[in-house]
């Protein structure tokens, strides 16, 4: 079994969850990744064979750092993008052919549902919101941009199925819908006692993990941090200060999960990456709020539903006004992780889809 995996280019948390997926097929399913997603991100998270061809047919939104979006480049990029897949429909088509696809997946690039419908090939979508979901938001704004909207959704109701990660919105425009309510994440060891000693950290302190993806962060004094004085602050990025309290922890020396499941909470911006593997792992989150993305009040629902999501406003955030819920988190103590299993059932809904089932 052959399948073809188009996942945007538009941050880290496609990817992980692609993976996670990929790692669950059967060992006889061959899996060929059409993105703009490094290479080497797949071969640190995919523990089997796979091919690559680098590609971009969607731009995601476009951003300014972490949290700001800027609508109108981000609708004009798309529409740029759509106007070459056009002229790439011919191809893309031939090549899924030619190398036998038996199923095109997209998490959740709207072009790849039109070449399945060309190459007549099942296709499945993965994925718990569409850029159909935050575009048509921004049409208010820029009504203009109302046609190349309404293009993208009609090539996800080509779709065969789409896989609804929980929580998602409605999505109506898919033809058949499966609803995955088990979470999707890497599974992650706790390996405080290493990460201290390895990093010459407080073993009496707390420990936090910062996470705000690769879009970087604007105007924060993150060397305020060092007021946290019951604190001890890692992550993967380094951060504007000398917080003699935070360390930028190398991803050759500990895996990110395990620094997930080994923190007291994770500071960071709410994606569904970031609120997966928290819930998996137990570990508390604390998160500010994401204007003109339609994803975020699901997931902030979801999050303070099941009981370790921490909502502060955004100028708390980013001014580091962070002790009282910091305090609140410690008192309360971890709430209770949730059960995986999400990926398993992607995976068997698209090998399923492939057979014609």
């Amino acid at each position: 079994m052959h399948v073809v995996y188009y996942v945007t280019g538009h941050g880290f948390g496609h990817g992980v969850r692609t993976a996670a997926i990929c790692n669950a097929f059967n060992p006889g399913v061959r899996i060929t990744f059409r993105t703009s997603l490094p290479k080497n991100f797949f071969r640190e998270e995919i523990c089997r064979p796979f091919d690559y061809r680098a590609a971009s047919f969607d731009c995601g939104c476009v951003q300014n750092d972490f949290i700001s979006i800027d609508k109108e480049k981000t609708l004009a990029g798309y529409r740029a993008i759509a106007e070459e897949n056009e002229s790439k429909l011919a191809d893309e088509t031939a090549w899924c052919k030619a190398h036998h696809a038996d199923v095109i997946v997209s998490d959740i690039t709207p072009f790849a549902f039109e070449i399945a419908s060309h190459a007549g090939i099942p296709s499945v979508g993965v994925s718990n919101f569409t850029w159909f979901d935050i575009y048509e938001e921004y049409l208010a704004l820029l009504p203009e941009y109302a046609a190349d909207v309404a293009s993208i959704r009609e090539q996800y109701a080509r779709a065969t199925l789409m896989c609804a990660l929980s929580p998602a919105p409605p999505m109506p425009y898919f033809p058949h819908l499966k609803n995955i309510s088990a979470m999707i994440g890497r599974s992650g060891r706790d390996r405080r006692k290493e990460i201290v000693k390895r990093y010459a950290l407080d073993p009496a302190k707390h420990l936090g993990l910062i996470y705000f993806g690769n879009y970087g962060v604007n105007d924060v004094d993150f060397d305020a941090l060092r007021k946290f004085s019951d604190w001890e602050f890692i992550g993967v990025c380094k951060l504007s200060g000398n917080a003699p309290n935070y360390r930028c922890i190398s991803k050759t020396d500990f895996l990110y999960q395990d620094l997930v499941a080994s923190a007291d909470v994770m500071i960071c911006k709410l994606g569904y990456g970031a609120a997966s593997e928290c819930m998996l792992h137990g570990t508390p989150l604390v998160y500010l709020p994401r204007s003109d993305f339609a994803e975020f009040p699901l997931l902030d629902a979801a999050a303070r539903a099941w009981g370790g999501g921490h909502l502060l406003s955004t100028g708390g955030f980013l001014s580091l006004d962070w002790q009282s819920v910091l305090d609140a988190i410690i008192k309360s103590g971890p709430p209770k992780a949730v059960l995986p299993g999400g990926a398993r059932l992607c995976a068997e809904a698209i090998e399923q889809a492939a057979r014609g089932l």
